[in-house]
């Protein structure tokens, strides 16, 4: 009696003839559009060592990512994240006459998502960096390059986007009037990842009033550009994002929404704007991104840096749904 083939590991599947061409095409259009805005190629090993991301990689990213012992006894992880290789292989041969440089790459990642069962584990992503230019005119290039291709597919895009600086800025103003405290790092970023202002309660005394007013309104849902505007660590912030918000406002490719509440308990890589988008319609999320202007230096050399990615898993989903819905019109005929 043979016995039966296991069926795949949880959360990847083989793409036959039909998934493979509908990819191929979603693809080729992403390639098309990256090439016409000048950005060139580069590809990526599928497998790296671990030691040189430890310092990048947040908690939650590492526990989701494939790690294990390879042959040499090299402790090893399979690809989860594209930012930070692209930075490790680009950074050593980086020159400053190469700058500004536009690259994309394309591949799969791979996580493992413990709490959410049957998700995929394997999504293909392709991705798009800006090297070299530090300028508000790229952020906002950035953001409308990633949704008028977005827009190419028929979807509405609904962007979502902040500053991460805020929230550091504030509490390196905190620290150098108080004197560098954990409990007020920490008191501070909780209160602001909850919208609580009660995590503030141990240390409120110990925070200068200006950053306290700062902190409440942003955990209230109440801060504007203006509030940010008038507290001087955080002015220039407020400028990039009121230039940035001022670039998107008539574009025609999507809905941009400025959410100064929307804090994560990490900034990671990041070190500006950090932007997620999501179809307006279904509100499933399509692509992030934002500006990292100190990972390249991580690897050696300092290079100012935005970018973004695509994961092309639901935007399968879409294509497969207008081919199908192509053919029964053609069979109705």
């Amino acid at each position: 009696m043979t016995t039966p083939l296991k069926s795949y590991p949880t959360g990847v599947r083989a793409l036959l003839v039909e998934e493979a061409a509908r990819r191929r095409r979603i693809e080729s259009r992403f390639v098309a559009e990256l090439e016409r805005a000048a950005f060139a190629e580069i590809v990526l090993p599928i497998i790296d060592y671990v030691e040189p991301y430890a310092a990048l990689v947040d908690k939650q990213l590492a526990r989701q990512s494939y790690r294990f012992v390879d042959r040499d006894g090299e402790l090893v992880t399979i690809r989860s994240d594209f930012t930070p290789m692209v930075a490790r292989a680009l950074a050593p041969s980086l020159r400053v006459s190469d700058l500004p440089l536009k690259i994309f790459y394309r591949g799969d990642v791979i996580r493992c998502e413990a709490s959410r069962l049957g998700v995929n584990r394997e999504l293909f992503q392709i991705g798009a960096e800006i090297l070299g230019d530090d300028s508000v005119e790229a952020d906002a290039g950035a953001l409308l390059l990633s949704t008028a291709i977005i827009a190419g597919f028929g979807i509405r895009p609904m962007v979502v986007y902040n500053d991460v600086s805020i929230v550091e800025r504030i509490i390196a103003f905190a620290s150098a009037s108080t004197g560098a405290s954990p409990d007020i790092d920490r008191a501070i970023r909780s209160a602001l990842v909850a919208k609580r202002t009660g995590e503030l309660a141990a240390v409120r005394a110990s925070i200068p009033p200006a950053a306290l007013a700062l902190i409440e309104q942003l955990a209230s849902g109440e801060a504007t550009l203006a509030s940010l505007a008038n507290f001087e660590a955080t002015a220039d912030a407020a400028r990039r994002l009121e230039s940035i918000e001022r670039a998107t406002r008539d574009a025609a490719n999507g809905d941009f929404i400025l959410h100064l509440d929307d804090i994560d308990e990490s900034p990671g890589y990041y070190t500006g704007l950090r932007f997620r988008i999501y179809d307006a319609g279904t509100r499933s999320r399509i692509a992030q991104g934002g500006r990292y202007d100190s990972l390249y230096q991580r690897f050696g050399f300092p290079a100012a840096a935005i970018g973004f990615t695509f994961t092309i898993d639901d935007l399968d989903e879409r294509e497969l749904n207008a081919t199908t819905a192509t053919a029964q019109t053609g069979e109705a005929r």
